[in-house]
């Protein structure tokens, strides 16, 4: 009996050694998995913090180069007034104006990209990544003759001398669109090229009978040719494009419009009477590799701030969103249409409801999942509890045993319960942390029995 209790007793002792080392493995592993998680959360939470203070520092305004057209005209004095506005109201946009020669060249400028933005007529040759912005306003044809003259028709003008724009200028062709549909012969009256400035000094003294222009209503030296006109006595007058309808239907970027009556004197209004003639559109465009960003703080600037824009300079008033879906507009630039479709609801917005139901079912599936890990886990532990009643079982049962071979058959019981929970660890059935607290009432079990075997042993001798 003493011979075999040494034997049994270093068998239990080695029993939960083997046992319980697999469980210090693969709890020491558990340890590592939580520190690296919490290693890497660090990583992600460090990077996170880097990149917003990456995104909200203090940056230095984009600048985008716009070119106008001649220093004084129109377009060249509106965007002044943006760059002025836009330096006011915003933090991340500066506009840098320059003048050139004309329309044609800002796009040349601009598919060199030398520039960033244009000003051009919507009649002007493009190329195929020019994006628009926004129409600025419209550039009216005038055709202007003495009051002494004998000319109230564009038929008429074959009869007369005439100051047309510059050679190799949108304007000049302009001119010929309008003679063109009259049939007025280039050989067939007489007509001289030459700028603005100079074809109004020449009307005014008398030097031409009339003169053609294309300028918007607002357009300071057409304005100032009035004025001087009045004050020397000398009356002017319009000759109105009466088949202007006809002539957009053939030139698609043209629109008919009207001078309104006294547009350009009141006192002794000039027209008489609204007057029809042609528009063409001046437009704001740019290359489609511009920033988005940059576009759509300009586009707001010129919307949002278009009051402010209008008491500087009032064709400002005339600024609109370009129509895409009618006419032959250049595309949108994705910055300018952003803002444009700023109000328009989002795909979460449109698709509020179907979303809610998704987030209620999957909300529900979590809660569920989560319910049943709950379970699985309570489940877990009351296997250990059984497991660990079963050890004190065996232990009060050892306090009261009075022979070697019940503290045997003891023995045998509980290297039976270790060999069960071993088995329902590697299941999961019992956790890590179950299994723990298990072997360690193990060990005191088995050292009563130990103790109670010393005992009986002492006894005996």
């Amino acid at each position: 009996m003493d011979k075999d209790h040494p034997s049994s007793q270093g068998t239990t002792g080695r029993e939960p050694q083997r046992s319980v080392a697999p469980a210090n493995i693969r709890s020491r592993r558990q340890r590592l998995v939580r520190r690296g998680t919490l290693f890497s959360l660090a990583i992600i939470a460090a990077a996170l913090f880097l990149t917003w203070q990456w995104i909200d520092r203090d940056r230095a305004p984009s600048v985008l180069t716009v070119a106008t057209g001649p220093a004084g005209s129109d377009a060249h004095t509106l965007m002044r007034e943006a760059a002025e506005v836009t330096a006011r109201h915003s933090d991340s946009l500066r506009l840098r104006v320059v003048s050139s020669r004309d329309a044609s060249q800002n796009i040349a400028l601009l598919n060199a990209k030398r520039i960033d933005a244009a000003v051009i007529r919507a009649d002007t040759p493009v190329f195929t990544d020019i994006r628009g912005i926004a129409n600025l306003y419209p550039d009216l044809f005038h055709i202007i003759v003495r009051d002494d003259v004998r000319a109230y028709s564009v038929h008429d003008l074959d009869q007369i001398t005439i100051s047309i724009p510059d050679y190799d200028t949108a304007n000049f062709r302009s001119f010929w669109v309008v003679g063109d549909h009259y049939d007025l012969a280039i050989g067939g009256f007489e007509w001289t090229a030459e700028p603005f400035v100079d074809g109004a000094e020449r009307l005014l003294d008398g030097d031409v009978d009339a003169l053609f222009a294309v300028r918007s209503m607002r357009d300071r030296q057409l304005i100032r040719m009035f004025e001087d006109a009045q004050l020397t006595g000398l009356k002017l007058r319009y000759i109105p494009i009466r088949q202007a309808d006809a002539i957009a239907v053939k030139r698609p970027f043209l629109a008919p419009s009207a001078v309104p009556m006294g547009g350009l004197t009141g006192a002794l209004p000039v027209p008489t009477g609204p007057t029809p003639t042609l528009s063409v559109a001046r437009v704001l465009v740019t290359r489609s590799d511009v920033d988005a960003e940059a576009i759509r703080e300009l586009t707001r600037i010129l919307f949002e701030h278009r009051m402010d824009l209008t008491i500087r300079f009032a064709l400002a008033s005339a600024i609109t969103a370009p129509d895409t879906t009618r006419g032959l507009s250049v595309p949108l630039h994705e910055g300018a249409e952003a803002f444009f479709n700023r109000d328009e609801p989002s795909f979460v917005q449109e698709n509020a409801e179907p979303l809610a139901l998704l987030v209620m079912i999957m909300t529900g599936l979590i809660s569920g999942m989560l319910a049943l890990r709950s379970r699985f886990v309570a489940n877990q532990k009351n296997r250990a509890d059984v497991y660990n009643y079963q050890l004190l079982d065996i232990q009060e049962r050892a306090a009261d045993a009075t022979t070697r071979a019940e503290l045997t058959i003891l023995k045998g019981e509980l290297n039976a319960v270790l060999h069960t929970v071993v088995r329902a660890l590697d299941t999961d059935e019992v956790t890590d942390e179950g299994f723990q607290s298990f072997s360690l009432l193990w060990e005191a079990v088995r050292e009563t029995i130990n103790d109670r075997a010393a005992e009986m042993k002492g006894d005996a001798g």
